[in-house]
């Protein structure tokens, strides 16, 4: 599809939903909302994994026929979404299915309201997060995966740097070889 032709139809959607909202048709907001979100999330996902579905051809049918839980689950696996980003997803996926598998069942139509508000304002955070890192890319990583990279990185030079630390204590030689490549707070308790 050609981008300038979605990326109008977006901002149809959106403005449509938002129109919906200040309306009070909370119900009608959310439900374009949430297709909207779905849809975004697909093509960013499309965009982000697609040189893993490149390698198999079962993943890229799990791909084309995603499950939202799922695919939040591969973005995250893949450090593609940072883990706030991933965390709001699963709460918005989690209360998205509470309200529409009890639909039926809400007797106080203010009740069912608020939950569509809440529920609305939360997605309206990530979608605009989602298409927000999809339109700043030109090239290389977005932020959000520029993030989950730092943390993953910096959680791996921990656990290497503990690990070279225990092997040092045993070891005066190469204590000295590794004591100018650490903090001296790997030391403190090596005499």
């Amino acid at each position: 599809m050609d981008i300038t032709k979605e990326n109008k139809n977006y901002q149809h959607l959106v403005d449509q939903a938002e129109g919906a909202f200040l309306k009070k048709d909370f119900l009608e907001a959310f439900l374009i909302q949430s297709c909207v979100i779905e849809g975004v999330l697909k093509n960013y996902a499309s965009m982000k994994l697609s040189s893993l579905a490149t390698q198999s051809s079962v993943f890229k049918k799990k791909l084309d026929n995603f499950e939202f839980s799922r695919l939040i689950d591969d973005l995250f696996a893949a450090g593609k979404i940072s883990d706030e980003l991933y965390e709001n997803l699963d709460k918005y996926r989690k209360k998205r299915n509470e309200v529409i598998h009890k639909l039926l069942e809400y007797e106080d139509k203010d009740r069912l309201d608020e939950e569509l508000q809440n529920i609305y304002i939360l997605g309206k955070y990530m979608k605009g997060f989602i298409v927000d890192n999809m339109v700043k890319e030109t090239r290389g990583l977005t932020t959000a995966e520029l993030n989950a990279e730092i943390i993953n990185l910096l959680s791996q030079l921990k656990a290497l740097q503990s690990q070279l630390a225990g092997m040092a204590k045993d070891d005066p030689d190469f204590r000295k070889q590794v004591k100018n490549i650490l903090p001296d707070i790997y030391f403190q308790d090596v005499q």
